[in-house]
């Protein structure tokens, strides 16, 4: 037959020898999934500078600023980062429905599903053993991992639910729709969880209230105690408490007081208004600050503040107005923001650190600076490196080069950040950033008048200096797919395989690069829709291929999608997951975003296919048939599988103190047994899709009987690191891998000839 694109040769093509087909098209799969991993790695290069959006909001008429993400970080890995990591298996599977006129393929679902095994088995396995010996990781955002946990096995017992037990082979109208609904409530939930407004706390205070209580009682700072806190009144109390706490009140004003005129600080009481306090608590709390501005009573003197945090005898206070303890030092800017006046010419602007509330030992922390409206080269050079304070120094210096402005261009900010504090020190949790960061906001104001006005106009709308930024990386990234190696320099000193890897890669990269702009317009988001276009076409392209190859290989379908395009849509993230595990301090960018995205491939990569089909045959006066005989099967041995793979997570996390890592042997047995269900997923599946008519008792016999099979192979692999560790006392780790190759490999022929006998 033929696909929507494929065979390019017609006639000639399918006149040619069967299995010289089966090569080219599976070698064409091959360099397809080549081709996905190249534009997936665009697609989620945009979806990261869509999601790294700051918005720094100046607050009042002061001259601070409040800097915050755009995209809750929980949202964006469900959303978009998801969409990026799924994209090509969620477009399989919408292009299977929509090039049948909505009649179910047997490549979307199948996909899907062997995505996921793949992702939560092997992924999960690899993450596993890729943390060096003896250390750990632990997932942090626990709520928002319970939740994806818990989704990403309801959503498989979701469709064995309407496919076997609502309505059998049928997806109705209902039906569909509460799948695709499913994602945004997923999405939510996780958002409520990840802000704190849902969390276990909440629960157990709702499902068991008396017993809750009962625990407020010894445990401090508790929901109960909060509660009591913020609706306290004066008023309840009775004399003697009253005049308890007000001596107390009176002792603790009059220790501030002595503290500052020890200092020397001619200090008045309100000297950390109310407007500092909100600031702080807003800082620590990451709330937008501008959103209770209209509770500030006391309005901040921009120049005192500034002399005091310039000043470094003047030291950092807490909210009782005591000084911030930390003996070597607190690193902060000496001014919130800086204004600089654009010139026709070339300025260097100064920008002072200071280190407060301490000066002993060196202590260092590194600077880079980050664009807002203003774009590096265009608006400033882009600079970054280390501050060192040595011991006794309380002041440094970093140079800061504004770029000239054109007549009529808008005014624009950008931010000095200084991170990684080094040597004890800490940075200002008071200051934009918290104590995580430091932020000083630069505004570059543009006061050269003329211009035309048309020109000021688009400026406004699009930034005209990103669009020439923008314009200035697309050449480069065609000329560094053209050379070896990304240079002149590098094609010449190339050899035979540089050569090699680049004329094989160079069709897909260059195409690529020349139709895919880099994120730099309009936020990424140009960049984002036409990689998603890119998927879309290689996706029709996967789907032609895999039909082909099932069927001049004589290979069903569902065993091709949950095998080979499964594996190869995958392979990316397998990569990404492996470096954000040995990269990132915690365990959430690789477990996390595995249980996360296998819910949203079901809600996506399967609701909306089926939303839009079970409406067209809702209009036409039936509902969307499906076959879920070996689909079903299929999802039932992964849910197994899945529910056996978070035990091993939570049993890890107990005994070795984090999800990842561990000790050699644990990393060992439990990569290993999680490869093993993968592959038994595989062999069961292949068994179903072969002997679709095997009755239920049948199914649940064979999927029984993997149980066994699966401690055997832990048996043989316990075994056989046991002997490993043995020869090494005695003929070494070399001499036991040749025995056991040797032994293998006499195995293997007897296998083979046990099998031709056989036949």
């Amino acid at each position: 037959g033929s696909g929507q694109l494929l065979p390019l040769g017609g006639d000639w093509e399918i006149e040619l020898n069967p299995r010289v087909r089966m090569v080219l098209y599976f070698m064409g799969l091959i360099y397809s999934f080549m081709g996905v991993s190249i534009v997936a790695d665009l697609f989620m290069s945009a979806i990261e500078r869509v999601t790294s959006v700051q918005r720094c909001v100046q607050i009042g008429t002061s001259k601070r600023f409040r800097t915050a993400p755009v995209w809750n970080e929980t949202v964006a890995t469900l959303t978009l980062m998801a969409l990026g990591s799924s994209a090509p298996e969620i477009m399989l599977s919408l292009n299977d429905i929509v090039k049948r006129t909505f009649v179910q393929g047997k490549l979307g679902a199948s996909t899907i599903v062997g995505s996921a095994a793949f992702n939560l088995f092997v992924i999960v396995a690899v993450c596993i053993n890729t943390i060096p010996a003896g250390e750990s990781r632990q997932i942090k955002q626990r709520g928002v991992y319970a939740i994806t946990a818990f989704f990403s096995i309801f959503a498989y017992v979701w469709l064995l639910f309407i496919c076997v037990v609502s309505s059998i082979d049928e997806i109705e109208l209902w039906e569909g729709m509460v799948t695709f609904s499913y994602f945004p409530i997923f999405v939510t939930i996780c958002y409520l969880a990840d802000i704190g407004v849902l969390t276990i706390e909440n629960l157990r205070s709702k499902l068991c209230p008396k017993r809750y209580d009962e625990e407020a009682d010894n445990a401090p700072k508790t929901w109960l105690e909060k509660f009591k806190v913020e609706n306290f009144r004066e008023e309840d109390l009775d004399p003697e408490e009253k005049r308890r706490r007000e001596e107390e009140e009176k002792k603790r004003e009059a220790a501030r007081m002595a503290k500052e005129r020890e200092m020397g600080m001619n200090l008045k009481s309100g000297h950390l208004t109310r407007r500092q306090r909100i600031l702080r608590a807003c800082c620590r709390r990451r709330q937008d600050p501008a959103q209770l501005e209209e509770d500030v009573e006391v309005p901040l003197e921009e120049e005192e503040h500034n002399t005091y945090l310039s000043d470094p005898n003047i030291p950092l206070l807490d909210d009782d107005g005591n000084p911030l303890e930390n003996e070597y030092g607190i690193i902060t800017f000496s001014q919130h923001s800086v204004t600089i006046r654009a010139k026709n010419e070339v300025q260097n602007i100064p920008v002072e650190i200071v280190r407060k509330n301490g000066n002993e030992g060196k202590v260092t922390c590194t600077y880079r600076l980050e664009q807002l409206s203003a774009i590096p080269g265009f608006d400033y050079e882009e600079d970054e490196g280390e501050i060192q304070f040595r011991d006794g120094v309380q002041t440094a210096e970093i140079s800061l080069t504004i770029l000239p402005k054109k007549r009529g261009e808008r005014s624009d900010r950008f931010q000095v950040v200084l991170e990684e504090p080094t040597g004890g020190a800490e940075f200002n949790p008071d200051f934009d950033g918290g104590e995580e960061c430091q932020r000083l906001t630069i505004v570059v104001e543009n006061e050269i008048r003329g211009g035309s006005c048309f020109t000021a106009l688009i400026d406004a709308v699009v930034n005209l200096d990103e669009l020439r930024q923008g314009t200035s990386l697309w050449k480069a990234q065609i000329l560094e797919v053209i050379f070896v190696g990304g240079s002149k320099e590098e094609q010449d000193q190339a050899g035979a395989l540089d050569w090699l890897n680049h004329l094989i890669w160079l069709p897909w990269t260059l195409i690529f690069a020349l139709f895919t702009p880099p994120p730099a317009y309009l936020g990424g988001w140009v960049c984002f829709f036409i990689s998603l276009m890119h998927i879309a076409w290689l996706t029709i392209i996967i789907g032609d291929l895999a039909e082909l190859f099932g069927c001049v290989a004589n290979v069903d379908d569902n065993i091709t999608a949950i095998s080979f395009v499964a594996l190869g849509t995958s392979v990316p993230d397998l990569f990404a997951s492996m470096t954000a595990a040995r990269q990132d301090p915690t365990a959430d960018a690789s477990i996390v975003n595995v249980t996360g995205s296998n819910s949203v491939n079901v809600f996506l990569g399967i609701g909306m296919p089926w939303l839009l089909a079970s409406f067209y045959w809702y209009m036409q006066g039936t509902t969307f048939a499906v076959t879920s005989q070996g689909m079903s099967f299929s999802v039932l041995v992964f849910t197994c599988g899945a529910c056996v793979v978070l035990t091993v997570i939570q049993l890890r996390r107990w005994k070795f103190g984090g999800e990842l890592g561990g000790p050699v042997d644990a990393k060992a047995y439990s990569s290993f047994l999680l490869v093993i269900l993968w592959l038994s997923y595989i062999g069961l599946s292949v068994w179903k899709f072969e002997n679709m008519e095997a009755p239920l008792t049948q199914d649940l016999m064979v999927l029984g009987l993997c149980i066994p099979l699966v401690a055997v192979a832990l048996m043989i692999f316990a075994l056989i690191r046991f002997a490993l560790k043995v020869s090494k006392e005695y003929i070494g780790e070399e001499g036991f891998w040749g025995i056991f190759i040797a032994i293998g490999i006499v195995g293997l022929r007897f296998a083979i000839l046990f099998i031709f006998q056989w036949q």
